[in-house]
């Protein structure tokens, strides 16, 4: 197994991993940095390094490889994590192995399978020809259909049971997946998808793990769409539909396009917007919101432009606006749906994107399209329509502009709009957005750190450092350990001054103590940090904070003898009070010392 694992860490990229949920940008020589994904924060805290292949964040302190990353992210344990990230690198792990005999990766291996089995019945069945025909007919190309793994699921109660079962899995198994369902009389189950175009959904990674089942008969009752109810793997409200195709895309454009279906989203993706993504026909979750601001903060929302459309928009826009994204509307210049809008004229679709208007005009436009604001009735009107979106909007700034711009077009002070704004529904028990701060790090600890972390990465500092703060100023063991080593490999390299400072070398001596960890760790905070300081400035923040260490170490000095001092004259011991309290002199007259040299 260990073997294993280093085969796969060394064909993964930590950098080209972590950019699949979050968008890194460089800093310093082969490390990266970007926004924590564990906590919300404004300023990067979290760092990667390519070379060691690990990751940090400071501001939360978790921190790990490749497989911790996957496991915190996805909220999976590590043989699922084991069994992705062998996928993504090509190695192939013996299935006898214990650890991956989970109900989890058997799921997978299911939905995998059925999505095989419905695509080959697409192409190849006889029975699949009305399916075929209506995928040429919406101008469907044989390369999408194959991008997409789109299949076929035949009208037959047990046929893909079957095929399942014949690949060694149980119908206990199937119904656990999603894909069977319950006889109401007697026992064994039948196919919950039936006679209807199928298409994977797929996690981050590409690996289906439920489907959407479009129904081909225009006269059945009900939706067009039945999809895969929540299971151990499927949970509807974390995934939107092609995201891991157009995940790269979104970062890259900086924009994520939004649309109601799959053959919405299909349609858009293969006329050329590889940034598309679709909801299923529901509103935007708080989940999902969160997880697409790990690769953009500005989406387009084109939505059908029925009833239903517009209200799964705007409750998912509701949600957007409270999470401070930028969000615009598509507007269609023709068709009721992208699909069509596309159909008639590519070029009216990308020309539409470029000119998606902002959220808050959109609305403005529309109401005062339907409101007479020249009478008071109308000025009700708008007022009770906007002011509810006005107060959905997370920051305080873009709420205070949309609000005089609705009190200069209705003609009605700012004062009135904010205090009705104050009477709207749940504003008394409204939290902030809860910014799950972390909690701030020790002070000293934090200053210790610091220090080592430029010693680390910038040894010709050391000279400096060891001259002025001996090596019972550092408190904390570990960083105190850490200290001394770098000390002893300093005095060891003394003639050549760390020329050629082999940090490698310096972490294979100290890994003995278990201290290359920290080690790397302060290298990342340093490359976060201090990457782009120049000498000169490094000398001076390195000297700054030797002396704000030391002055720290002789404070806690002064107060541990002060106390010292007040129970022996309790006790009577006058000789040794004394003692104490010419120690004590000493260290204040030190700390002065200190201070006026600062």
């Amino acid at each position: 197994m260990a073997g294993q694992v280093d085969e796969i860490k060394a064909r993964v990229d930590i950098i080209e991993l972590i950019s699949e949920y979050i968008r890194l940008k460089p800093a310093g020589t082969n490390n990266w940095k970007g926004l924590c994904p564990f906590h919300n924060e404004k300023t990067p805290s979290f760092m990667v390094s390519k070379d060691k292949q690990i990751w940090h964040c400071f501001g939360c302190s978790e921190g790990g490889d490749i497989f911790t990353f996957v496991q915190k992210m996805e909220g999976i344990e590590f043989p699922e994590a084991l069994r992705l990230l062998a996928q993504k690198a090509g190695v192939h792990l013996a299935a006898a192995d214990p650890q991956l005999l989970s109900q989890r990766n058997t799921l997978l291996d299911i939905c995998q399978w059925a999505t095989h089995y419905w695509h080959k019945t697409l192409l190849e069945a006889r029975e699949a020809q009305k399916a075929r025909d209506y995928l040429r007919q919406r101008q469907v190309k044989d390369s999408t259909i194959a991008e997409f793994k789109i299949g076929y699921a035949p009208p037959a109660w047990e046929a893909a049971i079957k095929f399942l079962q014949a690949k060694g899995f149980s119908e206990q198994e199937i119904f656990l997946a999603g894909l069977g369902v319950k006889k109401e009389r007697g026992s064994g189950f039948y196919e919950r998808f039936r006679d209807r175009l199928m298409f994977p959904i797929n996690d981050l990674h590409g690996a289906p793990i439920g489907f959407s089942g479009r129904t081909l008969d225009p006269q059945e009752p009900g939706g067009k769409y039945i999809n895969t109810p929540q299971t151990l793997i499927y949970n509807k409200s974390l995934l939107l539909f092609n995201l891991d195709k157009a995940k790269n895309d979104i970062k890259k454009e900086d924009l994520a396009i939004i649309v109601e279906g799959q053959m919405d989203a299909v349609s858009v993706y293969q006329a050329g917007s590889h940034n598309v993504i679709a909801t299923s026909g529901t509103a935007l979750t708080i989940d999902q919101i969160k997880i697409l601001k790990r690769y953009s903060s500005n989406l387009a929302i084109a939505f059908d432009t029925d009833v239903a459309g517009e209200s799964a928009a705007k409750r998912g826009i509701d949600l957007i606006l409270s999470e401070e994204m930028n969000v615009r509307v598509i507007v269609l210049p023709q068709g009721k749906d992208p699909d069509e809008c596309v159909k008639a004229s590519p070029k009216l679709w990308f020309e539409a994107v470029k000119d998606a208007r902002s959220i808050m005009e959109y609305y403005f436009e529309k109401t005062f399209s339907q409101m007479d604001i020249g009478k008071v009735e109308g000025k009700k009107a708008a007022a009770k329509i906007l002011l509810p979106v006005i107060f959905k909007i997370g920051n305080k700034i873009e709420q205070s502009y949309w609000l005089q711009k609705l009190g200069a077009a209705l003609g009605v002070s700012e004062r009135i709009l904010r205090e009705m704004l104050m009477q709207q529904p749940g504003v008394k028990g409204k939290a902030a957005p809860a910014a799950a701060a972390a909690a701030a790090p020790d002070r000293d600890l934090m200053l210790a750190e610091r220090l080592l972390a430029m010693a680390l990465k910038y040894p010709a500092l050391l000279d400096n450092i060891i001259d002025r703060l001996p090596p019972e100023m550092v408190g904390f063991p570990d960083l105190h350990a850490l200290y001394k080593e770098l000390i002893i490999y300093y005095t060891i390299d003394i003639n050549h001054r760390f020329k050629d400072f082999g940090y490698q070398d310096f972490s294979r001596k100290v890994e003995r103590r278990n201290l290359d960890g920290l080690a790397d760790k302060l290298v990342l905070l340093a490359e976060k940090d201090f990457f782009d300081f120049n000498p000169d400035v490094l000398r001076e923040e390195a000297l700054k904070v030797v002396s704000l260490i030391k002055m720290s170490y002789l404070q806690r000095q002064a107060k541990g003898l002060e106390e010292e001092i007040r129970l022996l004259e309790s006790q009577g011991a006058a000789k040794e009070a004394a003692e104490k309290a010419r120690q004590l002199d000493e260290i204040l007259s030190r700390r002065n010392q200190l201070t006026s040299d600062r």
